[in-house]
């Protein structure tokens, strides 16, 4: 009478005796990952982690594309400081219009209301004040 082949898979160094379906399978997926793994090589695929180094990992490297520029942060930091300095030459009162509006984030309704005045006012002022910002600015 024939005997009975045995079917085993190592599992953390220890031989585990399993079914011939469960064998034939392991070793399937295995073949099927190391033909994934030649056709990667053939092709020349680069992982992320194949650019890793001991500072880095390797997605660190690769530039994100919607991320602004340095030099786009570095002109916007030049603006925002001459825009300061040109706000600090206007008058307080015009000085805390554009902070309600723009900084607070009032509407001019809300401000002429604070204010005591109509909101038409307040928009004349308004485009009055940014039409003075412009001229500094143009100036620097």
């Amino acid at each position: 009478m024939a005997e009975e082949r045995k079917y085993r898979l190592r599992v953390e160094g220890h031989l585990v005796e399993v079914t011939k379906d469960v064998y034939l399978t392991y070793y399937r997926v295995e073949r099927h990952t190391k033909t994934l793994d030649e056709k990667d090589v053939r092709n020349g695929k680069v992982s992320y982690s194949d650019l890793d180094t001991e500072e880095t990992l390797g997605e660190e490297m690769v530039p994100d594309p919607n991320a602004e520029s340095v030099e786009d942060k570095a002109v916007g930091n030049i603006l925002l400081q001459e825009l300061r300095q040109c706000l600090a030459q206007l008058p307080l009162e015009e000085q805390n219009l554009i902070r309600a509006l723009y900084f607070e984030e009032l509407t001019e309704r809300e401000y002429a209301k604070q204010i005591n005045i109509s909101q038409k006012a307040v928009n004349k002022r308004r485009h009055k004040i940014l039409s003075k910002l412009r001229t500094l600015m143009k100036i620097k």
